[in-house]
């Protein structure tokens, strides 16, 4: 068994699905399959008020300064009021905020709204694509309302702290330049990773699965917390799944979950080489690790930055 990795007694960011639901129908995403499979709605606000506490007040006794993301499942602004008044009381809970949103539903009033809460964090906007035909095609959406969202935005929030994630897949040629070429006209930064399969979810992003696991190159069960609508919560953000839920807030704290038993074993199994089933979420994960050699995660690096070099830069 290799020792237990370094990781604190408690996370430092939270990612809270206040509800389950998305307006786009992205096909990097599993939330189209997902939501008729999955558990759907909007989080309690009791349960909702119970957890922010729970962690601002760890952020406080620990020193430092936690980190809150809404929607993993799907876009906080498909109930723009519900998330503006939790965005609040985040706020005003002395934790740090930052926004993921397609932007389609981020409409000039959300955007007003979001400045009367003081809100002042960063906002990442995915936008996978600019002809019209290939977002349309990737996120279902109308990229004529998402873009004039974006100008009131930039008219009325500081550029510096508004970046684009745009994801190439299945893009056409000189995609990734029109991208590029429109966002910096706009002095707008843009970050272009490479798709994943969500451990597996997406099975056309294809992957070899582990027989056995060294680590995760994203590092995400030693620092973050993923929670979703009904408490429950999950091992990692790539499990829309819910493939292992490892305990429940309801009834138990944040530090409860995060240094119970079944999170510990499930950091045994993905980094100490503790025993684990062959259909073991992180096993179908590219960030899975199988190797601590230091020339094996270099040559997966390289390969990853190859590919993402030829897909946004030279196709």
């Amino acid at each position: 068994m290799l020792p237990f990795p370094p990781r604190d007694s408690y996370p430092k960011q939270l990612i809270v699905d206040i509800h389950s639901y998305c307006n786009a129908r992205c096909s990097i995403c599993p939330y189209p399959l997902l939501k008729k499979k999955n558990p759907m709605g909007i989080m309690d606000e009791n349960l909702f008020i119970k957890i922010i506490d729970d962690f601002s007040d760890l952020s406080k006794k620990n020193k430092f300064k936690g980190q809150v993301l809404f929607c993993n499942m799907g876009d906080l602004f498909v109930h723009p009021k519900i998330a503006i008044d939790r965005l609040r009381y985040v706020i005003q809970s002395d934790l740090k905020f930052s926004i993921q949103t397609n932007a389609e539903l981020m409409a000039p009033e959300v955007v007003d709204s979001l400045k009367e809460t003081g809100f002042n964090g960063s906002i990442t906007i995915s936008c996978h694509g600019i002809s019209p035909d290939v977002y349309k095609q990737i996120m279902g959406l109308n990229i004529g309302k998402t873009l004039k969202n974006i100008d009131y935005l930039l008219q009325n929030y500081p550029k510096e702290k508004v970046g684009i994630q745009s994801i190439p897949h299945h893009w056409p040629r000189g995609e990734a330049k029109r991208v590029r070429s429109f966002f910096r006209q706009k002095n707008i930064s843009v970050r272009m990773p490479l798709p994943n399969n969500r451990a597996g979810l997406l099975p056309e992003i294809s992957v070899n699965n582990k027989t056995s696991l060294r680590g995760c190159n994203a590092g995400r069960p030693l620092g973050e917390m993923v929670i979703c609508f009904d408490g429950d919560v999950v091992l990692c953000c790539n499990d829309m799944g819910r493939a292992e839920i490892v305990g429940n807030l309801k009834n138990n704290t944040i530090q409860d979950i995060w240094n119970g038993d079944k999170m510990l074993q499930k950091i045994s199994q993905i980094y100490c080489g503790a025993p684990s089933p062959n259909d073991f979420i992180c096993k179908k994960c590219e960030f899975g690790i199988t190797s601590n050699g230091s020339v094996n995660r270099l040559l997966k690096n390289i390969r990853y930055e190859t590919k993402k070099f030829f897909l946004t830069y030279l196709w």
